[in-house]
This record gives structure tokens, sequence and C-alpha cells, in this order.
């Protein structure tokens, strides 16, 4: 096995240090995507109140407020967790207790209904987090699709180019991934834009 950094399946494919075109990517648990969506509260100075909240929760780099998708569109936890937090913080949802619902935080998509006092709060932050979500995942599948027009997909398709295969495989990849995402933020059951 080798080891795949920070770069997901498809950045490895285009900088030539693929796999087998026949190996699956769920081998590679980077993920799909990347955007940051870094939280207004949150910064690097581990002199911070925050910081030290976030610190326990490992939130403390920037790669934990990463939206990276698996191939079937789930987000990472680390991402959902990470969010979450921030939000309670910044929102003054956040008590100490927290700590001991690490297990609640991770789950994606979030209970129905939660059984404890502060469920309005976690409701709000699922929703915010179910939004950045939704949002990226409707971007980048929108940004797939009008970067090629049907003339130059029907000639990936067809074509017998290895590399056009492999571009038009990591691409179908992909637009699965964040059709998949929009379809589990759907499911979440909560409002969306």
């Amino acid at each position: 096995f080798l080891w795949s950094g920070r770069f997901s399946e498809s950045e490895l494919f285009l900088r030539g240090v693929s796999r087998s075109a026949n190996e699956s990517t769920l081998k590679n648990p980077t993920g799909i995507g990347g955007k940051v969506a870094i939280p207004e509260n949150w910064n690097s100075n581990p002199r911070t109140p925050n910081y030290k909240e976030f610190r326990k929760f490992n939130c403390t780099s920037q790669e934990a407020f990463e939206v990276r998708l698996s191939k079937k569109g789930w987000p990472m936890r680390s991402f959902v967790r990470c969010f979450r937090v921030a939000w309670l913080l910044l929102n003054n949802w956040y008590k100490p207790q927290v700590i001991n619902q690490t297990s609640l935080l991770d789950k994606w998509p979030p209970p129905k209904k939660y059984s404890h006092e502060d469920w309005l709060g976690w409701t709000q932050a699922d929703q915010a987090t179910n939004l950045q979500i939704q949002e990226y995942c409707q971007a980048m599948r929108s940004g797939l699709r009008e970067s090629l027009s049907s003339a130059a997909a029907e000639d990936f398709r067809n074509s017998q180019d290895p590399v056009d295969r492999l571009l038009w495989r990591i691409r179908s990849e992909e637009s699965k991934a964040f059709k998949e995402c929009l379809a589990l933020a759907k499911t979440a059951g909560l409002p969306s834009s």
C-alpha cells in the first residue's frame, strides 16, 4: 500500500501516481473534494480558549475543516464533528459535556431527534453543517456539468485513448460522488437552500 498523503484518488491519477485502472478508489481514505470551510471562531493560536476546546475534538488543523467525500458521497467524520463544534462554540450552545457526545458529533446524517436538553442548538448546528456540505456538492456538481459540452463528453465516452478513458472515469466517479452527496443531504431531513 502506497500512502497517498493529502491527495485524493483523482489527484493521484492526474499526477501519474495512480493505481491500475481496475483497482477501486475505495482504498484511498482521503476522499474526493477539498473545500476548506474555516469557521470565523477558529484560529491556530494555542493560547485562545476556543483552540483549547477544538483540541479536545482533534480540530486544531485546517484539514479538519476540509469538506472531503467518500466515493459514495459521505462527508469525512472529522469535518462533521469539527464544523458542529465550531458552530456550537460560535453560537453559545457549547457546554463542556459535549466532549462526552463525540459519537453524536461524528454521526452523519444526524439523528431525526435528539434526546438531550440542547437539542435545538444541535439541530441548528446540523442545519449549518448540512448547508455547507450541500452548497459545496451542488457547486462541484454544477461545475462538472458546465465544464464539458455534450459533444466533448461523447468524445470522451467513445475514446479508445487510455488517458481519455482514465479522465472520463475520474470525472464520472466524482460526478457520482457529488450526486450521492446531494441525495444524502436531502435525506438528512434538514432545510435546504
